[in-house]
């Protein structure tokens, strides 16, 4: 069966808003947010990146956090 959420140690992309503008969040599952950028194709750029280099899993978060797109399987 395949997980379908982050697991402790994976890379997770969510968007938020901060003061009236949309931000995206990078964070270590389960920990909270570590780095703020300001467009999503470089917040999924350093997700995949980091996520390459612990070998594990990059997500992007969808539908106001509950849903999550797998990006990347790095795992051995």
């Amino acid at each position: 069966m395949i997980r379908a959420t982050p697991e402790d140690g994976d890379i997770v992309v969510g968007e938020e808003t901060q003061d009236g503008t949309i931000v995206y969040v990078l964070h270590t599952a389960p920990g909270p947010e570590q780095y703020v950028l300001h467009s999503r194709e470089e917040a999924v750029a350093q997700a995949v990146t980091r996520a390459k280099w612990r070998q594990v899993r990059a997500w992007l978060t969808t539908d106001e956090g509950y849903d999550f797109v797998l990006l990347e399987d790095f795992r051995r």
